[in-house]
């Protein structure tokens, strides 16, 4: 349902979107069509979030993708192990539109000069 929604906020703002049912998936599919963000859920079957992200940045192919991921857990562990993992963003659920499309802008617009 998470996925569906936020897929939905995501083409409101304009941005195309595909959508993966799980983390291996997703990495496949980031993989195959080299999108300028990844964005995933911390809890995801088959792989989880963290896991998805360190595959992603150890691939030579997807390792400049930045990943943005969502949490509805917010603990300071979670958000350690994502940046360790190499997210360039972290957002907790529930999802704002605006707050998520700020975000977004951000992550793309790249690191501050």
């Amino acid at each position: 349902m998470i996925r569906r929604i936020v897929g939905q906020l995501l083409k409101e703002c304009g941005y195309a979107v595909l959508l993966a049912e799980n983390g291996q998936t997703g990495c496949d599919m980031a993989h195959e069509h080299r999108p300028d963000l990844v964005l995933m859920d911390v809890e995801m079957p088959l792989m989880d979030g963290i896991e998805a992200t360190s595959r992603l940045k150890a691939d030579p192919v997807t390792r400049g993708i930045p990943v943005l991921i969502f949490t509805s857990l917010g603990s300071e562990e979670d958000i350690g192990r994502a940046r360790q993992a190499g997210c360039s963003g972290f957002m907790n659920k529930p999802i704002c539109k605006n707050e998520l499309q700020a975000t977004i802008s951000q992550i793309l617009a790249g690191p501050a000069q």
